[in-house]
C-alpha cells in the first residue's frame, strides 16, 4: 500500500502538469489568433421580425471561424429595419441568408477600406458550384517576355523570347457575391487595381480552398509551372505499349 501511494501522486501530479501545458499552449494560441466583432441575436428573434437596434449585439468570432455570410458589426446599418425570414435563437449569428428575400446594396457588404472587383475567369466550370463566403485561390496563364543574350560575348546580340507560364495571383481570396460572368471581391486598393489590370493580361482561374484554412497562404509556395514541366514529367519513364489485341476484361 506505501508504494502505491507515491506512484498515484506522481500519476496526479503528471495529470495536472500536461493540463497546465495545455492550458498555456492554448491561451498563446488564443493570443495568437484574430478576432472579428459580427452581428448575434441579443434575444430569440421570431420569423417576420424586423431588426432593430437592441435586437442585436457584437460578439466576438476567431477568423478562422467565421461562418458564412457573416456581418461585420461595423456593416450591421445593411440589415437593421430588414425582417428575418426564419428564426434566430438568442447568441447566435445573423447571417445575410437570415434575411434573404431583400435587396442589400453591394457597397455594404465590401469591407473597410477595400474595393470591389468583379472577376471574370477563362472556365467557369467552378464558379457554377460556387456561392458566397466560399473561399477560392486565382491562378493565372500568361505570356512572359525575355531578353536573352546571344552568346557570351560582350557584343553579341540579344533575342526577345516569350514564354508561357502559369502562377498563384491570389494564393486565398473569399467570395461576396455571384455575378453574370465570374465573382466579386473585396480587396484592398493596390491589390484590386492590380487584379483589374491582371485579368486583361492573363487567363484566370478559381480553384476552390477549405473554408477558413491558414494553410498555404504565400503565393510563393504555388511556385510556376510551364511547359518544360509537361517534358521533366516524362524523364526516365519508360514507354507504354498497348498491344494489337488488348487484354479481355474478366468479370
Amino acid at each position: 500500500m506505501k508504494n502505491i501511494i507515491p506512484l498515484v501522486v506522481a500519476v496526479v501530479l503528471g495529470l495536472v502538469a500536461v493540463f497546465a501545458v495545455s492550458r498555456t499552449i492554448s491561451g498563446k494560441k488564443d493570443s495568437l489568433e484574430q478576432y472579428v466583432d459580427v452581428v448575434a441575436a441579443s434575444r430569440m428573434l421570431e420569423e417576420g421580425e424586423a431588426l432593430a437596434e437592441g435586437f442585436v449585439n457584437p460578439r466576438s468570432v476567431a477568423v478562422s471561424s467565421l461562418p458564412k455570410q457573416h456581418i461585420k458589426w461595423s456593416n450591421r446599418s445593411m440589415v437593421l429595419g430588414q425582417k428575418l425570414i426564419h428564426s434566430v435563437a438568442k447568441g447566435d449569428y445573423i447571417l445575410l441568408s437570415d434575411v434573404g428575400g431583400v435587396t442589400l446594396s453591394k457597397g455594404n457588404i465590401i469591407g473597410d477600406g477595400e474595393w470591389g472587383v468583379p472577376v471574370s475567369f477563362s472556365d467557369n466550370t467552378l464558379v457554377k458550384m460556387l456561392q458566397p463566403g466560399d473561399e477560392i485561390a486565382i491562378i493565372g496563364t500568361y505570356k512572359l517576355q525575355e531578353t536573352v543574350k546571344r552568346g557570351k560575348d560582350v557584343d553579341a546580340g540579344t533575342d526577345v523570347i516569350q514564354r508561357t507560364v502559369t502562377t498563384v495571383i491570389f494564393p486565398r481570396v473569399r467570395i461576396l457575391e455571384l455575378t453574370s460572368s465570374g465573382v466579386l471581391l473585396s480587396l484592398p486598393p493596390q491589390q484590386a487595381l492590380a487584379l483589374t489590370a491582371i485579368q486583361q493580361q492573363a487567363d484566370l482561374f478559381p480553384l476552390l480552398r477549405k473554408t477558413n484554412d491558414t494553410k498555404a497562404m504565400n503565393r510563393m509556395d504555388g511556385g510556376i509551372y510551364e511547359s518544360t514541366t509537361l517534358t521533366e514529367l516524362a524523364e526516365g519513364l519508360n514507354q507504354v505499349k498497348i498491344p494489337a489485341v488488348p487484354s479481355e476484361i474478366k468479370e
